[in-house]
């Protein structure tokens, strides 16, 4: 794949959306880098700026824990965005969490994969070298530290 150059973080975590800019800004000096503390106030970016703009991919890394909107609820909100939004977005869930997520595979089938916190230049890469093919997902607990 083609470093997309726009990545947007949903935590509610400040420190891991600086760890977040700090990998990705040193993995693609061209990035364009949004984080939001708030998932609604993504999830109102994202409707108002994509709806009429053609960018070819965003990667968004998505946090499942945050107190007033889950990852899951975000998820929920996204999906029933038009096609014209959802195409422009590779989503990530990024957690710190040790849960089996093979029922939100299921459920969301459109997250590109599950990483654990933090990210990683090494992960960034990865992401970069499939070359436009899905990821299976992984085991937040499997990934090497």
């Amino acid at each position: 794949m083609k470093k997309p150059h726009h990545y947007m973080v949903v935590d509610d975590d400040p420190t891991n959306n600086l760890i977040c800019e700090y990998i990705i800004k040193g993995s693609d000096d061209t990035a364009e880098f949004e984080s939001f503390l708030h998932p609604e106030e993504a999830l109102l970016a994202i409707e108002e700026r994509h709806l009429n703009y053609d960018r070819t991919e965003t990667i968004l890394f998505l946090d499942v824990n945050m107190p007033t909107m889950t990852g899951w609820d975000f998820l929920d909100t996204f999906k029933n965005f038009k096609d014209q939004i959802k195409n422009q977005f590779k989503i990530y869930i990024l957690t710190s969490s040790i849960e089996n997520f093979s029922r939100q595979k299921e459920l969301y089938p459109f997250v590109s994969g599950f990483i654990s916190k933090p990210l990683r230049k090494e992960k960034l890469e990865e992401i970069f070298s499939e070359n436009g093919k899905e990821t299976t997902g992984e085991n937040p607990t499997t990934n090497s530290r």
